[in-house]
């Protein structure tokens, strides 16, 4: 216990510093040139994003307590979450490819039931775990609470279309059979199209959504061959594109942005890197820390 008191006094420290710090970090916000008459979403990544030391976020990707402390504390306008289909065809929250990353079992989410996965209490280690008691949830059970609330959050659905469990053949016929089960649930669960993204970087997994006559927008995530990635999005027909900050440029934002296509990117962790990915002008940022990017766009 006096460990823990002892540690608690550090970061309130370190803490009271660090602020005084952001103070002088700030953003001009008419200097936005997006296709969002210079607003941007602002989409808690994971929820409040990835457990860290400082700031000090105890709280797993994807989990109950990261996902509402971005709703209901911070009030961003929605949040990004990792889907998987699982070896029962019901979908969960991960973010990671391989169950032994964040948790006591081994192996990949494709592998397991729902049940198994429900059960599954995260593991992220000291300090991290002496503050949080969360597991695994299911996609319908987040559905079904969310939908209690008085307004339906926007929510992004980063699709785990690859099972690294899985053979490349295997693979593509997982696809197909991922496709077909989430446009099924989500015309089920009567989702708003409004509220809700599909952002894949398969091209077929892309291509099998079409197929089953999907409804709902779409993001087409660039990882490479940006301007070629981006050729084909606009060929494709996608909503959006979701960069990654490190190929974003302000050239490729104005190309997406002049074919009617929002800019999504993600990812940064502290105020000045919010500032960074702000300066590329996009339309939407899922963000690793939702009060700096609120601070830094007057909201």
């Amino acid at each position: 216990m006096k460990v823990l008191r002892l540690f608690i006094l550090f970061l309130l420290i370190v803490a009271a510093g660090y602020n005084v710090f952001l103070w002088t970090i700030t953003f001009d916000k008419a200097k936005l040139q997006n296709n969002s008459n210079g607003a941007v979403e602002i989409i808690g990544h994971g929820g409040i994003g990835f457990n860290s030391w400082f700031p000090f976020k105890y709280f797993p990707s994807n989990s109950y307590g990261s996902l509402f402390k971005a709703l209901n504390e911070y009030g961003a306008d929605g949040v990004e979450i990792d889907l998987h289909l699982t070896a029962d065809g019901q979908f969960v929250l991960f973010h990671d490819s391989k169950m032994e990353n964040s948790t006591a079992l081994s192996g990949c989410p494709s592998d397991r039931t729902l049940d198994e996965l429900k059960a599954t209490k995260y593991k992220l280690g000291a300090p991290f775990d002496w503050f949080h008691d969360e597991r695994i949830i299911g996609f319908e059970e987040l559905i079904d609470t969310l939908k209690k609330r008085e307004t339906f959050p926007i929510i992004h659905l980063d699709i785990r279309n690859w099972s690294e469990c899985n053979t490349t053949e295997e693979n593509v016929e997982f696809e197909s059979t991922l496709a077909k089960a989430l446009i099924t649930f989500l015309k089920f669960k009567e989702i708003p199209k409004e509220k809700v993204l599909l952002i894949s970087l398969s091209q077929n997994f892309l291509q099998q959504l079409k197929k089953y006559d999907n409804p709902y927008p779409v993001s087409f995530e660039i990882v490479g061959r940006e301007e070629d990635l981006l050729q084909w999005a606009i060929e494709y027909g996608v909503n959006s594109v979701t960069v990654k900050p490190r190929l974003l440029t302000k050239e490729l934002s104005k190309n997406a942005h002049e074919a009617g296509i929002k800019v999504i990117t993600f990812g940064a962790k502290s105020k000045s890197g919010n500032k960074k990915l702000l300066e590329l002008n996009p339309d939407v940022i899922q963000t690793d820390n939702i009060p700096a990017l609120q601070d830094l766009l007057g909201y």
